[in-house]
């Protein structure tokens, strides 16, 4: 998602509004007006939000009175969507059986000894 603005001479800019954000600190400010952050949002995102909206429910955001003040010279709600498009599919990949199994942890098997082995592969629910 790209974005063209223009700088303090008014030349027209081409933001990368994706890379901006793939790159921002997590105390960046999305919203220069409410004070949230990069880690407001994705904080949102590993607790369910997928859209604008849901983010809304948990992180205060202006609406886009914030876009001449913010880091991205875009609104907050810009700011979100172009971090939701981020980091929804990096967290779900993580989460949903792809990835780290860890955030859904197995009950341990009742054979279990507790040892990891090549046979079992380790398990979450005994930290083997």
């Amino acid at each position: 998602m790209s974005r063209n603005t223009k700088n303090e001479k008014g030349r027209k800019l081409m933001i990368d509004l994706e890379g901006l954000w793939r790159d921002a600190k997590a105390d960046a400010p999305v919203c220069a007006v409410t004070g949230a952050t990069k880690n407001m949002v994705l904080n949102a995102i590993t607790e369910g939000a997928r859209s604008v909206e849901d983010v809304e429910k948990s992180v205060p955001l202006c609406g886009g009175e914030c876009a001449g003040r913010n880091i991205s010279a875009c609104g907050c709600r810009e700011n979100v969507g172009a971090l939701l498009k981020i980091y929804v599919p990096v967290y779900e990949m993580m989460t949903e059986g792809g990835g780290c199994r860890h955030a859904k942890p197995a009950p341990k098997p009742a054979a279990c000894p507790g040892v990891r082995t090549e046979k079992c592969g380790g398990c979450t629910g005994c930290g083997a």
